[in-house]
């Protein structure tokens, strides 16, 4: 994912931290509401979902995983390594392909070996000493959030967890935080969110750009790509392909019980898994096979269940897909989450530019009438603290949640409809075998007084309240059900309403 740099795109687009990103925003997916959805630059957008087939998991435990998983809606991602020293684009800036949106500053480094030799040493500089995992996690927790992914190694290699692959990572004694008590992030993260009540998630990156095994120091880099050919080099391939399964079962055996294994660099694949028919896609031409079925079988042999996300390659690897920085126009028919920054940037840059408490809570309504979930990004700053304007953004929603919550969690897609001052749907069994539907409301949309829903004139509805608000009156007819506003939904500004509809019948 990325943080800001320059503006324009690049020729690939695979998802965080994959792709280029344009930083201009975008509305896409308009729900009729009056601020659109927006597609965030910092995500380099996977915006057409092309791939293989979705392949549905048989591992019933890994079923059970992943049904649970669509109920919690929404989660927290967050981006933080040593660029946020320098407030740039995450990883991206080493990567000579990545140079022309990514412009690397002229202070940090004159050439491109010097920049790099730069940004390396930032090891050696990085000390958070402000982490505060624990206040990370009740944030977590007030927004009404369910569960978090965090980066334990982004595609510049650095290690926010106790690898002993590596000395680039936070607890070597090359960095000034290795000696703190904390130093092994990654597991005081997963801790303190877990205590809360969330699902812990690990974002991993596939290329790692600092492995010699990778960008093999015999040739330069030229793209984000291996830079030597595996079928010519096939034991230094394997030596990568051991040193990212040894990361990963690091992972899945030191941290407590993992959730998800999130893993980003769409362009690490096999070449029998690229649709040309998807222009970044096109331009991968080198075998990059790091035996999925080997990784993934021993991460669940010590993560029982574990939803195995391998973004934008499809197949039996990819348990739910990833569309970045948008929503889909319509549900997916897959399991499904959006990911997005609280901001312009998936890392940390001074002077933010965050979302407003309405437009993420009308983004949140957008993906879950389509079925998804929505995972925020927020990214801590280089001496370990959020800014304050996310905390109170946090805050905000969640007091929303608390109130319309039962609309979000554990529901399903609806259809949206075109009405005028709807801006989502969803619907859940309540009450025994009772069908309730959840109606978001627009209340600078629906008029005065009385406001349609539409509904098949073979519905009956039993009972309707506003959330929040109390019973609402209504009137059935052939358009649907009529509803007489309180006064109280007719003077909100801002966030929707929720109009709770419990039905006799279960027809729509």
């Amino acid at each position: 994912m990325i943080t800001e740099c320059a503006s324009g795109s690049g020729p690939w687009a695979t998802g965080c931290g994959t792709t280029s990103p344009q930083r201009t925003a975008q509305p896409v997916a308009r729900s009729l509401w009056p601020v659109a959805v927006l597609i965030f630059a910092a995500f380099h957008p996977l915006t057409l979902l092309a791939q293989a087939p979705y392949v549905p998991p048989s591992d019933t435990l890994v079923q059970k995983k992943l049904a649970a998983w669509k109920d919690l809606r929404f989660g927290l991602l967050m981006h933080w390594g040593p660029y946020s020293q320098w407030g740039v684009v995450e990883s991206w800036s080493i990567c000579p392909e990545d140079e022309d949106w990514c412009r690397r500053r002229p202070e940090h480094g004159a050439t491109y070996n010097e920049y790099v030799k730069n940004y390396e040493a930032l090891q050696g500089t990085f000390n958070p000493t402000l982490f505060d995992p624990d206040k990370w996690a009740r944030a977590a927790k007030d927004a009404g959030m369910k569960y978090m992914v965090f980066t334990t190694k982004h595609h510049d290699g650095f290690c926010m967890f106790d690898t002993r692959t590596t000395d680039y990572r936070l607890t070597s004694p090359n960095t000034p935080f290795h000696d703190d008590a904390r130093a092994n992030v990654t597991k005081h993260i997963f801790d303190a969110f877990r205590a809360e009540g969330l699902w812990t998630g690990a974002y991993f990156s596939k290329p790692d750009w600092h492995s010699p095994d990778y960008w093999w120091p015999y040739f330069p880099p030229k793209d984000r790509s291996v830079n030597y050919l595996p079928t010519k080099h096939p034991e230094r391939w394997q030596k990568f392909k051991d040193y990212s399964y040894t990361q990963i079962e690091e992972l899945m055996t030191g941290y407590g019980p993992v959730d998800i294994l999130w893993l980003d660099g769409g362009w690490v694949r096999p070449l029998n898994s690229i649709d040309t028919s998807v222009s970044w896609q096109k331009a991968i031409t080198i075998e990059q096979d790091i035996d999925m079925p080997r990784i993934a079988a021993m991460a669940r042999k010590h993560q029982p269940g574990l939803l195995v996300v391998d973004r934008t390659v499809g197949g039996e690897y990819e348990n739910y897909v990833t569309p970045e920085g948008h929503v889909p126009a319509a549900d997916l028919g897959v399991p499904w989450e959006t990911c997005m920054p609280m901001g312009t940037s998936w890392s940390w840059v001074p002077n933010e530019k965050y979302k407003s408490t309405d437009e993420i809570i009308r983004t949140l309504v957008s993906v879950v009438s389509r079925g998804g979930s929505l995972l925020l990004n927020v990214a801590p700053g280089p001496d370990g603290q959020l800014d304050s304007t996310a905390y109170v953004r946090l805050k905000e929603v969640g007091e929303w949640l608390k109130v319309n919550g039962e609309a979000v969690y554990g529901t399903r897609a609806s259809s949206v409809g075109g009405l005028s001052g709807i801006i989502g749907r969803t619907f859940a069994w309540r009450s025994g075998e009772r069908k309730t539907s959840y109606v978001f409301l627009d209340p600078q949309l629906v008029g005065a007084g009385t406001f349609t829903i539409p509904f098949s004139s073979s519905v009956y509805g039993e009972k309707v309240s506003c959330l929040g608000h109390g019973k609402v009156g209504f009137v059935r007819s052939k358009e649907g059900l009529t509803l007489r506003l309180p006064r109280s939904v007719r003077s909100s500004i801002g966030q929707p309403v929720v109009m709770k509809v419990t039905f006799v019948s279960s027809e729509f």
